[in-house]
């Protein structure tokens, strides 16, 4: 009964293997002792039954590291059979179930491994928790590899797609990535993000699925949008609306700060206008003008919509941007393409800086089109660059591209995950 308990909780499965004894000694390891006794069914060398043509031929001790314990490192020591083959001359030893063939470290902790390559830690952190060298932690990552294969026959109707810096042993200093824009299923980080590359690397899938490829995500970089033209006869470009506001956010506070510059440092003015930065950037119909508080630069109580108004009031410059980063930003809420395009008429006394950012945006006035007609964004892929960031932080930097898109590929690939862990 004692013997069964043990192994049970040891995750020992392997009928063979009987629990003899067990230590702890004075560095925390626990010892455990066991015996695997069985009478082999043939030669593994030579293939001949074993009808009294193998024959026990003592024992030879092994290790193997099993999985930690409240903690604790544990050890198995354990005696196997050793026999011998009559008509072929040669010994062989038992095998168990427990440990692949020629190792030390046992099939459980190899499935804990693989439990822990899913979280944002470091392949260390892995191996301190497993008892293990990192080397270890890093060769069953790789291992995994060999189950992210691109499949060249099949993409998603809608594709997501954005840069993100990965390693310097990257080709470009921007590296390229994609996801499913309905399932949200990373597919694939590339080294590269240029027209060139990009075009050989989505040519290798066959027609049929480039094809099949109806809607592009994108930012406003222009690669992409040359790259739907060129690869994908079927598509259609749509500019994420997050990126659009930035572009007129940052051409406002550019504005801001330009004009605040005009100002003494030490003048209220100025002062007011760096303080309260984020205030001007809040929309219009969100500004509290119910409840009146004191505010540093101000002399008496005022409401926040006081605030942006005598803001407002330093330049007209000033205020004229505020209006048309307003007019756009609840043109894009409310989906309105009319009113997105009466915000370009007016501009007249609008900054270098906001006249600039909308020039911009009348060069992607097709895509732009596009992002008030669909509802798709690259949300999900600006969120799993956070936790891409996260696997580089842990991690410390990656030297090999290979082993970081491996191992970006293998957090995110859970259904593939799964499969792995359980072999």
């Amino acid at each position: 009964m004692k013997n069964d308990t043990t192994k049970l909780l040891l995750g020992i499965e392997d009928e063979h293997i009987k629990i003899e004894k067990s230590s702890q000694k004075s560095d925390g390891a626990i010892r455990i002792f066991g015996r695997l006794d069985y009478q082999p069914k043939a030669c593994p060398q030579c293939g001949v039954l074993n009808n009294r043509r193998i024959i026990n031929y003592g024992w030879r001790e092994t290790t193997v590291r099993l999985p930690q314990t409240l903690g604790n490192t544990v050890i198995l020591k354990l005696k196997r059979r050793n026999f011998w083959c009559k008509d072929c001359h040669s010994t062989f030893l038992a095998q168990t179930t427990l440990v692949p063939k020629n190792c030390t470290i046992s099939n459980l902790t190899r499935h804990d491994c693989l439990e822990k390559l899913q979280d944002s830690v470091s392949l260390k952190h892995i191996a301190n928790e497993l008892s293990t060298s990192d080397s270890f932690v890093g060769r069953q990552l790789m291992y995994a590899e060999r189950d992210f294969q691109l499949n060249m026959h099949a993409l998603p109707e809608i594709i997501l797609m954005d840069e993100i810096k990965s390693t310097k042993s990257a080709q470009d200093s921007m590296s390229f990535e994609f996801m499913d824009g309905e399932t949200h299923e990373f597919i694939d980080i590339l080294s590269f993000r240029t027209i060139n590359q990009l075009e050989k690397h989505f040519n290798r899938y066959d027609s049929t699925a480039r094809g099949n490829v109806k809607i592009i995500v994108t930012d406003m970089n222009y690669t992409y949008p040359k790259l739907a033209k060129s690869v994908f006869p079927n598509a259609i470009v749509i500019i994420d609306k997050f990126h659009i506001i930035n572009a007129i956010n940052r051409a406002f506070n550019k504005t801001r700060i330009r004009l605040m510059k005009k100002f003494a440092t030490s003048s209220r003015e100025y002062r007011a206008l760096k303080r309260y930065w984020k205030l001007l950037l809040v929309p219009t119909e969100q500004l509290d003008f119910e409840n009146f508080h004191k505010w540093t630069n101000f002399s008496h109580l005022i409401t926040a919509t006081d605030v942006v108004n005598n803001l407002l009031s330093l330049d007209p410059e000033l205020k004229q941007a505020y209006k048309v980063l307003n007019n756009v930003r609840t043109a894009i809420k409310n989906k309105d393409w009319n009113n997105y395009n009466a915000a370009f008429w007016n501009i007249k006394g609008c900054s270098e800086e906001m006249q600039s950012s909308l020039e911009m945006l009348e060069t992607h006035h097709d895509e732009i089109h596009n992002t008030f007609i669909y509802h798709y964004t690259n949300g999900p892929l600006e969120g799993s660059n956070n936790k891409v960031k996260a696997i580089k932080r842990v991690s410390f930097g990656f030297r090999s591209f290979f082993r970081f898109r491996t191992r970006v590929l293998y957090t995110f690939k859970i259904h593939t995950k799964r499969a792995l862990i359980t072999k």
